[in-house]
C-alpha cells in the first residue's frame, strides 16, 4: 500500500513548503532556489532513520551548492556546459560502486548542476547559487534533526552505516573497464554530455535542460531498469506536463497558492519514488513546470517544447544503451532491447 510512503513523502516536503512560502510569498530574490536545494537533499538517504538522514543531507548540502555554482559558471558556454556535466556525470555514475545512497547523492549533485545550467543566470550569480543550494540542503538536514528530536529514534541498519574505508575499497575495486559501475559512470557522462550538446545545437537553451534531466532520471546501470524507465518516464512526463500546465493556468501567478502546489508535488515525488516510477515522474515534472512558471516561464506556451526535449532525452538514452556493450561483454545492446520489447508484449 502506498499510504506509508506518501505520508513519509509529505513529511520530507515540510521544509520545502516552509521555504517556498517564504521565498514566493515574500517574493525573495532566491525565487525558489533554496527550496530546490532542499528538494534535492531530501532524496539523499530518504530510506534511512532521521539521524542518519540528517548526517547524509548535511554532508551533501555543500556539494549541491557547489553543483549549482558550477552550473552558473558554465551556463552560457556550450563547451563548458557539455564538459562540466559530462565530468560530473561520470563521477555520479561511478558512485554506484559504493552504495545506493552514495549513488543517489551523486545524482542529486549532478541534478543541481544541470538545473542551474538551464536557468537564465550568469557567472556573476555563482556565489548566490552556492549559497542557495547549500542553505536548502542544510534546511532539510535541520528538519531531519527536528524529527529525530521529536521522537524518531530508530538506528540505521549496520549494513547501511557509512564506512570511509569500505567506500574507498569499493571505488578502488571497481576502477576497471569491466566493472558495471565504471561502465555506468562513463555511459552516464557520455549521455549527459550528448544531451547538453543536443540542446545547444538545436537552439533550445531555454528549455534544453529537460533533455539531460530525462537522461539523468532514466539511465541506470542495468538494461532492464533503464528500458522500463524509458516507458514510465514518457508516460509520467506527459501526465505531469498536462497537470502542471492546467494548475499553473488556474493559479494565475498566485505565489502562496503555487508554493502549496509545489509542496504537494514534492511530497508525492518523495512518496511515489519507491512505489511507482511513472507517478514519481508525474509529480517531479509538475514541480519543475510550476517552479519554472514562477520564474516567468509560461507553462501553457512552453509545454510542447518541454515535451519535445523529453522525447530527445529518451532517444539519447535509448541510443546509448543500444550501442554500448553490456558489462558482461556477451550480449549486445540491441539484443537486450529485443528481449525487453518481447517481455513487454508478454505482460
Amino acid at each position: 500500500m502506498p499510504g506509508p510512503a506518501i505520508r513519509r513523502g509529505l513529511l520530507l516536503s515540510v521544509p520545502i513548503g516552509v521555504l517556498l512560502l517564504l521565498e514566493l510569498g515574500l517574493e525573495l530574490d532566491s525565487g525558489g532556489g533554496i527550496a530546490t536545494g532542499a528538494l534535492l537533499a531530501g532524496f539523499v538517504a530518504m530510506d534511512g532513520p532521521a539521524l542518519a538522514r540528517s548526517a547524509w543531507q548535511a554532508a551533501v548540502a555543500p556539494l549541491i551548492g557547489l553543483g549549482a555554482a558550477l552550473g552558473a559558471l558554465t551556463a552560457n558556454s556550450a563547451p563548458l556546459a557539455v564538459a562540466s556535466l559530462a565530468i560530473v556525470g561520470v563521477i555520479a555514475g561511478y558512485c554506484s560502486a559504493v552504495s545506493l545512497r552514495f549513488a543517489i547523492a551523486g545524482l542529486n549533485v549532478a541534478l543541481s548542476l544541470l538545473i542551474t545550467q538551464g536557468l537564465p543566470i550568469s557567472a556573476a550569480d555563482a556565489p548566490e547559487a552556492l549559497l542557495f543550494g547549500t542553505l536548502g540542503g542544510l534546511a532539510q538536514a535541520t528538519f531531519s534533526l527536528i524529527v529525530y528530536a521529536a521522537g524518531e529514534r530508530a538506528a540505521d541498519s549496520p549494513e547501511d552505516r557509512w564506512s570511509t574505508s569500505k567506500a574507498v575499497a569499493a571505488l578502488r575495486a571497481n576502477l576497471t573497464p569491466r566493472s558495471q559501475s565504471f561502465q555506468h559512470g562513463l555511459r552516464l557522462g557520455l549521455a549527459l554530455g550528448a544531451a547538453v550538446a543536443a540542446y545547444w545545437l538545436i537552439g533550445i537553451e531555454e528549455h534544453g535542460f529537460w533533455i539531460p534531466l530525462t537522461v539523468l532520471f532514466v539511465l541506470r546501470p542495468d538494461y532492464d531498469t533503464t528500458f522500463d524507465r524509458l516507458v514510465l518516464r514518457a508516460v509520467g512526463t506527459v501526465a505531469g506536463l498536462v497537470i502542471a500546465t492546467a494548475v499553473s493556468e488556474w493559479l494565475a501567478g498566485d505565489g502562496i497558492a503555487i508554493a502549496i502546489a509545489l509542496t504537494i508535488s514534492a511530497g508525492f515525488a518523495y512518496g511515489m519514488l519507491p512505489v511507482q516510477y511513472a507517478l514519481f515522474t508525474t509529480a517531479v515534472t509538475s514541480f519543475a513546470v510550476l517552479l519554472a512558471d514562477t520564474l516567468g516561464d509560461p507553462a501553457l506556451l512552453d509545454a510542447e517544447e518541454r515535451g519535445a526535449a523529453t522525447a530527445i532525452g529518451i532517444a539519447i538514452t535509448l541510443v546509448i544503451f543500444l550501442l554500448w556493450p553490456s558489462p558482461a561483454g556477451v550480449d549486445s545492446g540491441w539484443g537486450r532491447f529485443v528481449s525487453w520489447t518481447h517481455r513487454l508484449r508478454l505482460r
